[in-house]
């Protein structure tokens, strides 16, 4: 991941823009700031937009996206906005049959200007706004977030290939980052309480100029008051840029034409680490944001009789303060459940609520678990805040809005600090998740603190460590025990699945997740309790299956029970499979590192010689490695196998060794080991087309 540059090293331009002469496609002959564009030059760009074939057949295409923002002294900002999408295929006719506005009411207002259809033979139709309706939602962005969102939907009369839509909104407010849904124009609100500006006096915006449509023309223009200076950066590639002097403000604007639609990849990295994007701020430095979450917040922490109870009785009898934290962080990961309610009105998206609050609903999303933990530890005596924190996606050095997490930071008393997270740590032995590995950080201080990263986790904190002492016997027969040791996240995954599985079927749920063979089944077994947080996670097992290894003639074949990944669905380890891309635009995101460690012996039936073991593989790169030696012996065969990925987020330019690494592994797993009796043709033995059969399913 990038690092972030020193305070000292941001770039002047970041305060103020290269003032530039570029013209828009919209400015008038004698030059000035972009203006929004005609209806005559609305007509060219429809009539020279396309078809299907020339997107890649798109369902639709952005001919025109532009919005004119203007900021207020005040902080809050009206944004006018214009969007030409012309309609390519069937499927672009269905997902524009209903417009949609879903908003939040305390942060947002919208108003729906005019929506016309530009029909393909040239007439223009308007769209009846009084059709417009609203209605509440359900959720917000995140899910479980009962905040009173509302939606503004309005149909539209029947639409043809070739058509194209006019949709004209006007907003006034503010964006919360994590309730954003990276659509400009798609957030609003009706009238009613007074619009309170998150920090008094300041603006912020990150705006994407690449989506999952294809845009033709696509402009973003800022009206700064003339004496508010801006900081801003373009991320991702560049865009074209102007700055002009108006009678009352800078014009900034930022341009992009023929942008292609982003074709996605699975479990590729956030649309913000990868398309371009303008990140703009008017606050000073984090420092500053950083004293503003922390003044915004510290009413919040007041304990009452009850919460002071509770801490007592949970650290009761502990000895070390380590043992205290510890009780309390998990007390507020398993107790208060995730779930968001309305309290703060116009402040709810970036305020804290009450922590007694929380604790008589036992209930909040992150940032009351966070202020949760806040109050509780303070019982305790320590010095402990709110951060802010994004998951998911990186923060850039312009200290604008781009968090959708809070966690609690604890001062120690050497002055650094530590991160808890009752959030991430549900089932988790840590208090900090392994998962949120090198993201973005502000604590929300007194003195203010600047931009900083969560820890980097080696691979051996997210072990699975496999050992497997077994036989095969005389009828081919697979009996083993197979013990675990689990830490960081693996340990994370297994406790999950374990508490989310009714105990009547447990067992059941664990034969099915075996995966040795298709007849394999339980003896017996032991697992972690998923809230015994004193010690990592473990499985033991005794398996068994009838037939494993198969053969006649003197010839014997199985395979190496481990490398099939005994109870892999439980770890939910999609690290483990590499796609069929032969190349990437896109890094991909684990979101963590992971080590898999298996060690293996089998003890063979008399008279058996192995006469074929896969090679030894050894590959190591920046982002994985792997190695594989199989060692046989008098009567038993033992190996060992290593995967290691190395970074939680493999960049695009090392997809082709982490691949390569996985495709290595999956071949070890189909790999036939060839044992032979007596004076049995061992040629024979080793040919590569002889019969696939397996105790683990039957023909491959």
């Amino acid at each position: 991941m990038k690092g972030y540059p020193m305070k000292g090293d941001r770039l002047l331009t970041r305060l103020m823009p290269l003032l530039g002469l570029a013209v828009a496609w919209t400015t008038p002959a004698l030059g000035g700031p972009p203006r929004p564009a005609t209806d005559e030059e609305i007509k060219k760009l429809i009539a020279a937009a396309g078809e299907a074939k020339d997107f890649d057949d798109a369902a639709l295409v952005y001919v025109l996206d532009e919005a004119d923002v203007y900021v207020q002294d005040s902080g809050l900002a009206t944004t006018e906005s214009c969007r030409l999408i012309k309609i390519l295929t069937d499927a672009g006719v269905r997902s524009q049959s209903v417009l949609r506005w879903e908003f939040d009411p305390d942060t947002y207002r919208v108003t729906v200007k005019a929506v016309r259809i530009h029909r393909k033979d040239e007439t223009v139709e308007e769209v009846d706004l009084t059709s417009l309706v609203i209605q509440p939602t359900s959720f917000a962005q995140q899910g479980m977030i009962f905040w009173g969102n509302k939606q503004y939907l309005l149909p539209i009369p029947h639409l043809e290939i070739g058509d194209t839509l006019e949709i004209r909104v006007s907003k006034i407010g503010f964006n919360i980052a994590y309730l954003a849904d990276g659509g400009a124009g798609s957030r609003g609100g009706a009238a009613g309480e007074t619009l309170i500006p998150p920090i008094p006096g300041h603006w912020h915006e990150v705006t994407l100029f690449q989506s999952s449509h294809p845009i033709l023309k696509k402009r973003y223009s800022v009206h700064m008051p003339k004496d508010k200076p801006v900081q801003y950066e373009v991320y991702n590639g560049p865009l074209k840029s102007s700055l002009w002097f108006d009678d009352d403000y800078h014009v900034y604007t930022w341009e992009a034409e023929d942008v292609p639609a982003v074709k996605r990849e699975p479990r590729m990295i956030a649309l913000d680490d990868c398309v371009p994007k303008l990140v703009m701020a008017t606050l000073e430095d984090w420092e500053a944001k950083s004293r503003w979450f922390y003044e915004v917040n510290e009413p919040q922490f007041d304990a009452d009789d009850a919460i002071r109870a509770k801490v007592y009785e949970l650290t009761a009898g502990l000895k070390t303060e380590e043992e205290k934290i510890v009780a309390c962080t998990h007390w507020v990961a398993d107790n208060v459940r995730y779930y968001g309610t309305k309290q703060s009105g116009a402040r709810e998206g970036y305020t804290l609520h009450d922590s007694r609050n929380t604790f008589r609903d036992r209930g909040g999303v992150c940032k009351d678990k966070a202020g949760m933990l806040v109050t509780m530890l303070r019982v305790l005596g320590h010095e402990v805040y709110p951060a802010l924190t994004m998951a998911g996606s990186r923060v850039e050095q312009i200290p604008a809005d781009q968090f959708n997490h809070t966690i609690t930071v604890m001062r120690n008393k050497d002055g650094s600090f530590r991160i808890l997270d009752p959030t991430w740590v549900p089932l988790f032995r840590a208090t900090w998740s392994s998962f949120e590995d090198l993201q973005g950080l502000v604590y929300g201080t007194p003195e203010g603190q600047d931009l900083t990263l969560s820890p980097h986790y080696e691979p051996e904190y997210n072990m699975r460590a496999v050992r497997s002492v077994g036989e095969i016997r005389d009828d081919g027969t697979l009996s083993t025990r197979i013990t675990m040791d689990l830490h960081g996240g693996a340990d994370n995954r297994l406790r999950r699945a374990v508490n989310g599985i009714p105990e009547p079927e447990k067992w059941g749920a664990f034969e099915r997740a075996l995966n040795i063979a298709a007849n394999a089944h339980l003896e017996e077994l032991k697992h972690i309790d998923p809230y015994d947080y004193t010690r990592d996670g473990y499985v033991d097992m005794k398996v068994s299956a009838e037939g494993y290894a198969s053969g006649g003639n003197g010839v014997h074949m199985f395979r190496l029970p481990l490398l099939s990944h005994p109870l892999n669905r439980f770890f939910r380890a999609s690290f483990m499979d590499s796609g069929d891309l032969k190349e990437r635009k896109y890094g991909l995101r684990f979101w963590a590192t992971r080590l898999i460690r298996y060690e293996e012996t089998l003890k063979l039936p008399a008279g058996w010689k192995v006469d074929h073991v896969p090679e030894p593989k050894t590959l190591d790169s920046a982002s994985a490695g792997l190695s594989f030696e199989a060692t046989p012996g008098d009567g038993e065969l033992t190996y060992r196998f290593e995967f290691r990925l190395k970074n939680g987020v493999v960049p695009a330019e090392d997809y082709p060794d982490y691949k390569k690494a996985i495709d290595t592994m999956n071949e070890l797993s189909e790999e036939w080991i060839v044992c032979t009796v007596g004076d049995s043709d061992s040629e024979l033995a080793r040919h590569s087309d002889r019969p696939r059969t397996s105790g683990r399913g039957g023909t491959r």
